[in-house]
């Protein structure tokens, strides 16, 4: 399955190379024009020479940590790579670099705490690395400073229809839009898997600002509210429920008329979506409108269980409507 292959790729923000390149190998079989700009961004497009250019993006990174230093006892210091859960991290399993050296991260066991390590929240300075070495010195002979950590997160389905992964933000938008591009459209089509999205949607501006569409269209996951145990208020966006189609993100102000629009095509073709006004997060689209020219934007959005953390959760009926919606879409022009 092509999203599976995408979420066990190794992608944090600044180091996409590993996803580019799936990307890329994809692009290349469908016999795509594509090419790569300065900052990494994959631009593909099917041009028709018409008057009307969309341009559909994801992001293709993933939080993550990076390396920053060495202790003596061989084990490792690191920095986040994206808005992470520190509390979510200690004893997980990460693979590190390119030769993916395995390690655990770290923290003093719940018997060795004292009353007030239990009682404070957990830092990054209290958290390590362990990969196993016996020393500093032995740790520098596999790890570098400045090498990539992500999670040793396997994708999985379970159930009829969820799966469990790391990285499923926003690999399943990638997924998305490598099987848009499998049809033909009457429009100029933009396809964008932008880079550094988790480290203030930087890739975005720069392919925004290259293509300056007509419209753009923003496919990422949004963070499910109905979690365990958990009282939610009517409004929460909840996995299951449909995807998400909403009128503002953050302080984006998507385009009515645009948003309208999807929202009577997922209508016409019976797709569930969630009645949300807005997000709390607006992500990519800011580029739209700072970068776009008087661009026109809007974004299909997929609910995420855990986003940002170790592993999260999605639902593949979500990821299958965004495919069919966002192509019935493309195909009413």
């Amino acid at each position: 399955m092509l999203l599976e292959k995408l979420c066990n790729s190794s992608a944090p923000s600044g180091y996409e190379g590993d996803t580019r390149n799936l990307i890329k190998d994809e692009l290349k079989k469908m016999d795509i024009d594509f090419c790569i700009d300065k900052m990494g961004n994959v631009l593909a497009k099917k041009e028709n020479n018409q008057t009307l250019k969309i341009m559909i993006a994801a992001h293709m990174d993933e939080v993550g940590l990076i390396i920053t230093s060495y202790n003596s006892d061989g084990t490792l210091k690191f920095s986040v790579l994206g808005n992470i859960d520190k509390s979510s991290l200690p004893c997980k399993v990460v693979l590190i670099g390119k030769n993916k050296i395995k390690g655990v991260i770290g923290l003093k066991p719940i018997h060795l705490q004292s009353k007030e390590d239990r009682n404070r929240s957990v830092s990054l300075d209290d958290l390590c690395i362990d990969i196993g070495a016996e020393s500093e010195k032995q740790a520098r002979k596999v790890v570098d400073l400045g090498d990539f950590v992500v999670f040793n997160i396997a994708f999985e389905k379970f159930s009829d229809n969820m799966v469990k992964s790391k990285a499923l933000n926003d690999r399943i938008g990638c997924a998305v839009l490598l099987e848009i591009l499998k049809e033909n459209y009457d429009c100029d089509l933009y396809v964008s898997f932008n880079v550094q999205e988790n480290i203030g949607e930087r890739g975005a501006f720069g392919s925004v600002y290259n293509v300056k569409p007509d419209i753009f269209i923003l496919v990422d996951t949004i963070c499910s509210d109905n979690l365990i145990d958990m009282n939610y208020a009517s409004d929460c966006l909840e996995i299951e429920k449909g995807i998400i189609i909403p009128f503002k993100a953050g302080i984006s102000i998507f385009d009515r008329e645009t948003v309208k629009y999807i929202r009577n095509v997922a209508e016409k073709e019976n797709i569930q979506y969630q009645k949300i006004a807005g997000t709390k997060c607006d992500g990519q689209s800011i580029a739209a409108e700072v970068t776009g020219q008087g661009t026109k934007a809007a974004a299909v959005l997929i609910p995420c269980r855990y986003m940002n953390s170790a592993v999260s959760m999605c639902n593949l009926d979500d990821y299958y409507n965004v495919i069919k919606l966002l192509r019935k879409y493309l195909e009413s022009f």
